[in-house]
């Protein structure tokens, strides 16, 4: 569809729900949610009352997109990155090898790569030597976490998700975003407290709110620090 002088394609989602909705992804896609019920006419007519908004938000989010790609880390000694909220210090070490190893060491991480490595490979090494890491430390958080719910899963699933922390399946498993091993500590603890609530309560209910909080009493402080600072996690 048309607005104004700007042709505006967006993701259709529909589902049970009772109203439409609209929001952007991570990447800056148009998404609008809508009762299975609602003509598709109507829908771009709400689309279009939404136009100033669309309009003001869309430029927004493509200034903080620019605003991260120019704060996104070179992988170069001395970058900064973080391990459950505490600083890392990268530390890029080249030499004869065919693989890369990373360590973590006294408040740095030390990646030792092969001469020829450039920033892509860098980048995957690290995003794997993260994906390993998240997924052994949310295992044994789940577990500790999931016996003072008094509930169980099934397995843990580490992904590279765009637009959510953490996800429950009906099936009893749990999905986890890697980057949130690089947040704090108390807000890790609280992506998977949310999920494994979700076993109990699969909405956002008050029910599942109340056991939220709970088990993690400050859980509004922690949603907003993911709200505020997305952006650190995403630096590379």
């Amino acid at each position: 569809m048309e607005i104004g002088r700007f042709q505006l394609q967006y993701q259709l989602l529909r589902s049970k729900r009772k109203s439409i909705a609209i929001s952007f992804d991570r990447d800056g896609n148009l998404v609008v949610k809508a009762p299975l019920w609602v003509e598709r006419y109507e829908i771009d007519k709400f689309v279009e009352s939404k136009r100033e908004w669309i309009l003001t938000t869309s430029v927004r989010l493509q200034n903080a997109r620019e605003k991260e790609a120019a704060n996104r880390l070179r992988l170069e000694n001395g970058d900064e990155l973080y391990y459950l909220g505490e600083k890392r210090v990268l530390t890029v070490v080249r030499e004869e090898r065919s693989r890369a190893r990373i360590k973590n060491v006294c408040g740095h991480l030390i990646m030792t790569v092969p001469y020829e490595a450039d920033y892509a490979y860098k980048q995957e090494q690290l995003e794997k030597w993260y994906r390993k890491e998240a997924l052994s430390v949310f295992k044994e958080k789940a577990q500790e976490f999931a016996e003072n719910i008094g509930v169980s899963f099934k397995d843990i699933h580490i992904k590279d998700q765009k637009s959510r922390w953490g996800s429950c399946s009906s099936k009893g498993n749990l999905n986890f975003n890697w980057r949130i091993l690089m947040a704090p500590e108390p807000v890790c603890d609280y992506v998977i407290i949310h999920e494994l609530c979700h076993l109990v309560y699969m909405d956002h209910s008050a029910n599942f709110w109340r056991l939220v909080e709970q088990h993690c009493p400050f859980y509004s402080q922690y949603k907003k620090w993911l709200r505020d600072n997305a952006g650190l996690l995403y630096k590379f």
